[in-house]
């Protein structure tokens, strides 16, 4: 028996609902066409695939069906919980990107494990995995699914708890999994565009969180590096999961200036590259000489200890 709820912190959501909503009568699903874009995967507790805006993205596949779960009733019907929200968020108009929802139940480890196994066959290479928890024993079946299916880059929340996770770790972050991207979430500095600052409630750590995003929390900031991959995939088509990480950070236009202590991995905001265009906000806009790392070095190779010193 599981002894702790995984922790699901949606965008802008932050109260914990019933995690397996009783489902006596489902809407039906709109009809309509596979709208196109890259697919996107979702794990969440649940979505309202009603809405026009979330409906007119889903990814179908050649008689409208849609291409998504739900795991907890074993129908494609994954209606329910507070999901909607960051579903909107991923579904950006200026990405174009498709949906694939898979309803989970986060106190289960068998299902989310299988819901690694189900998007591993569906168009989706991307996936946004908006929850963590503290036991890592809960997270160890998602692991062994993930660290298979290497095709998939999972983005993962870094969390919103105030924490170094390189001394007090939570998971799925801490399994340092090199096509798992960690992102914290980040606002304009005072020197903006020069640089940003993470939030003061946001989970950091140098070997454990990858980069940043400029959003409210880390679930927003999780979405916003999804769509930068998203925006990237096209032009990348033949990259693993590990290889569009590293390339998504390598090629991150807007860089932070040097941390002291260092914080994350590495100095990457990362940002999606359609909409770097159109940037009108100067908090936002992308450093003329942006410094690109040779390469992300996977922590327990040769990672620079941290100033003081000991390794964390």
């Amino acid at each position: 028996m599981l002894r702790a709820v995984l922790l699901l912190h949606f965008a802008s959501l932050l109260a914990l609902g019933p995690m397996a909503l009783a489902q006596t009568k489902k809407p039906p699903l709109p009809p309509g066409r596979d709208p196109g874009g890259v697919a996107i995967a979702l794990l969440t507790a649940g979505i309202d695939y009603t809405l026009p805006t979330i409906a007119q993205r889903l990814a179908r596949d050649g008689e409208g069906e849609l291409i998504g779960f739900d795991l907890i009733d074993n129908d494609n019907r994954p209606f329910g919980g507070d999901g909607t929200t960051l579903a909107t968020h991923l579904l950006d108009p200026a990405i174009g990107a498709r949906l694939v929802p898979v309803r989970v139940d986060p106190r289960n480890p068998a299902s989310l494990a299988r819901a690694v196994a189900f998007i591993a066959q569906t168009p989706a290479r991307i996936v946004v995995v908006p929850m963590w928890s503290l036991r890592k024993e809960d997270w160890q079946p998602f692991r062994q699914a993930v660290e298979h299916f290497s095709q998939l880059l999972l983005v993962v929340p870094a969390g919103d708890d105030g924490r170094d996770l390189d001394k007090d770790p939570a998971y799925p972050a801490a399994f340092l999994l090199p096509n798992v991207l960690v992102v914290a979430a980040s606002r304009a500095g005072a020197d903006a565009p020069r640089s940003v600052q993470m939030l003061p409630a946001a989970n950091w750590g140098a070997n454990t969180v990858d980069a940043v995003a400029l959003s409210g929390d880390s679930v927003a900031a999780a979405a916003v590096a999804a769509k930068a991959a998203a925006a990237m995939l096209p032009h990348s088509p033949n990259l693993n999961g590990a290889e569009l990480k590293l390339r998504l950070i390598q090629t991150s236009v807007i860089q932070r200036e040097g941390e002291t202590p260092q914080r994350t991995r590495s100095l990457a905001v990362l940002a999606p590259m359609v909409l770097r265009q159109g940037i009108t906000d100067p908090s936002q806009r992308i450093l003329d000489k942006a410094r690109v790392p040779e390469r992300l070095q996977e922590p327990g190779r040769s990672d620079p200890k941290p100033k003081d010193g000991k390794m964390r």
